[in-house]
């Protein structure tokens, strides 16, 4: 019986996978700015005044000011927290597109309503709705394209999701720059955050396209088998290939792994109380702890009072938010291009450690420079103070931004990948929300010293990860149960899957059996003549 080489080392690469990766992961464009305008609206003196942040005469911050811009920071995760957590429900209910309607929904609603707010009480309120849909795409699409794509490829599948988040980060940073050369007034921040509304609506259209489909995991959970063979054999297919092995691989390996996974529990308790799952959520979510408490989004959220704080005008500020911005679209795409040659793990540790040493440098330049005995006279000093911000978003998005989402979505089985990975998100929202309630008083009252904080906490999570963190790279969804030492709940190994080239069969070795045992597949994903017509996953096992 002919053999072909091992599944894993085969091509795995299909256009057409790619790009309908490719175009769900704009949904984070719907994530990225949102939660990035606010950086840019806080610095607009228009904004500040209207709300009656700033007094228009003596141009300095009101008595409730900063507990107003801390309010206005910590309610986008607030909202973003519940509203993870019910897109989660959403998801393994309805399927993962629809997921992304609820997610779009939202984000209309609440970015109307930011766009057209009255008053300081209007704009906190839309802010909650709008992060409940915002961020929902940060779990929606990271989950579909993770389901979606093939192992050897699914780092870079599943990394456009970074790329697209920091494009989001990006497009609000130039849009703030924009208005702010508008004439003075409410079109200065009333602008940007109308064009929020064009992402969701952008999503709604590309969900409604024909060629978009259901995550076949998901249909298969519904045992809606012959629509998830479809899927699979068209995203799956190799070009050259007329055995297309490795879609026919794919497909029986899911539908086996499905027929297993639909006999077990998928509630949230289940998640904390078998320890393989316990283990995987409690690292997922110390993960994104970590990750936030790098201290990323005070910067980005409060960079322009940063940039003030090492000497720059308004001006000045923008432009180097947009700049700092830009660093994060290019080095996000780097993470996407190298991690599934390098693996999750290294980057994710480099990422890690990087931060904490670009935050030591940071808060050594602004306590010297920026709030030492003569503050502002060292314009070396100050600059250094900025190349520490970009240097930070350099080996953030390489190795936590563009890895961690990646990462999330991948250590979770089948039936709770929904919960858990909205659960990291979840983490990352609550997380985001103490530190930017407490970061315009602490930044008020201890300055640079509120970066000791991240500081220490990264070095610490980073030496506890250094230990825990497994590798995720080329490893097929359904097999990860082995890196957590679950063995025995993964039905079908890749590496047992072959096609007999004389006969054109699927054949499953006996897995770890020296002796060489083999069966036929005949399975759904098949050619048309070798459809098996038993079980309710499509699949049937023919001793040879």
């Amino acid at each position: 019986m002919a053999k072909t080489k091992d599944l894993g080392s085969g091509d795995q690469y299909n256009w057409r996978n790619f790009w309908i990766c490719w175009a769900v992961s704009l949904g984070q464009i719907a994530f990225g700015y949102p939660a990035s305008i606010i950086g840019t609206t806080l610095g607009e003196p228009s904004f500040l005044i209207y709300m009656g942040i700033l007094n228009p005469e003596t141009k300095m911050v009101t008595q409730s000011g900063n507990q107003l811009i801390g309010a206005m920071s910590g309610v986008f995760q607030a909202g973003a927290f519940f509203g993870v957590l019910f897109a989660a429900w959403v998801m393994d209910r309805y399927g993962r597109k629809a997921g992304m309607i609820y997610c779009a929904t939202f984000s209309i609603v609440g970015g109307a309503l930011l766009c057209g707010s009255v008053n300081v009480a209007m704009f906190i309120v839309a802010r909650f709705i709008a992060g409940a849909g915002s961020w929902g795409f940060l779990a929606v699409t990271p989950t579909y394209c993770a389901e979606l794509a093939p192992p050897k490829h699914r780092g870079f599948f599943v990394g456009m999701n970074g790329v697209n988040i920091a494009l989001g980060y990006g497009l609000a940073s130039y849009m703030g720059m924009a208005f702010f050369y508008a004439p003075y007034g409410e079109a200065q921040w009333r602008g940007p955050l109308g064009i929020a509304l064009l992402w969701p609506f952008m999503m709604l259209i590309i969900i409604a396209l024909p060629v978009v489909p259901e995550s076949p995991r998901f249909l298969l959970m519904r045992g809606r088998i012959e629509e998830a063979r479809e899927v699979t054999m068209k995203l799956h297919a190799v070009k050259g290939d007329p055995d297309q092995e490795f879609a026919r691989a794919e497909f029986y390996q899911m539908s086996k792994q499905t027929e297993f996974d639909r006999t077990l529990e998928p509630g949230w308790i289940e998640m904390f109380r078998r320890p393989s799952y316990r283990k995987r959520t409690f690292m997922a979510m110390g993960f994104a702890f970590l990750g936030q408490s790098t201290a990323v989004l005070v910067i980005n959220n409060y960079g322009p009072l940063q940039y003030a704080a090492l000497g720059f005008g308004t001006e000045d500020q923008l432009r180097l938010q947009c700049g700092w911005i830009s660093v994060g679209v290019v080095f996000n795409i780097v993470g996407a291009l190298l991690m599934d040659k390098f693996g999750r793990r290294p980057l994710m540790l480099f990422g890690v450690f990087g931060c904490c040493v670009c935050l030591i440098i940071e808060a050594a330049m602004v306590g010297a420079f920026a709030e030492g005995p003569n503050p502002g006279t060292n314009k070396v000093g100050l600059s250094f103070g900025v190349v520490a911000f970009y240097a930070f978003l350099a080996v953030y998005s390489v190795g936590i931004d563009v890895c961690g989402v990646v990462w999330y979505s991948e250590v979770f089985p089948n039936h709770i990948r929904a919960k858990g990975i909205c659960l990291s998100i979840a983490t990352i929202a609550l997380t985001d929300l103490v530190y930017l309630q407490a970061t315009a008083t602490a930044f008020a009252n201890i300055g640079y010293k509120f970066y000791l904080v991240f500081i220490c906490i990264t070095l610490v999570g980073g030496v506890i990860f250094w230990f825990l963190l497994p590798e995720t790279k080329g490893i097929p969804l359904e097999e990860i149960a082995k890196i957590f030492g679950e063995t025995d709940d993964i039905m079908v190994f890749s590496e047992d899957l072959h096609v007999d080239h004389n006969t054109h069969e699927l054949v499953v070795e006996e897995h770890g059996n020296a002796k060489g045992l083999t069966h036929v597949a005949t399975e759904q994903g098949g050619p048309r003549g070798s459809i098996g017509e038993k079980g309710a996953t499509g699949g049937v096992e023919q001793a040879v």
